[in-house]
């Protein structure tokens, strides 16, 4: 979580002449903006989070490559064996 001295930012635009309302504005403002920024710790698990759908997403899709090897596997030799027994039934003897 990133820490910010609200009360010493304020502070410090005062101290330049900054009337206090909008230094108090200027410090809530930033604090908004700070807590909405990521942190590293927040990257590295949306980064991880990332790889971990990203190994299932290629799972999925390694099981559906093998399930349409296996299909075209069993398939190409039934076609085969059909065709040779059409070819032989039509050869002249």
């Amino acid at each position: 979580m990133n820490s910010l001295d609200i009360l010493g930012y304020g502070k410090r635009l005062e101290t330049v002449s900054v009337p206090r309302e909008q230094a108090e504005v200027h410090a809530q403002m930033l604090a908004e903006v700070v807590a909405q920024v990521a942190t590293k710790d927040d990257l590295e698990a949306r980064e991880a989070r990332l790889q971990e759908w990203g190994q299932l997403c290629v799972k999925e899709q390694i099981q559906s490559l093998k399930a349409d090897m296996l299909k075209w596997l069993v398939t190409i030799p039934i076609a085969q064996t059909s065709w040779l027994f059409a070819a032989l039934r039509y050869m002249p003897h």
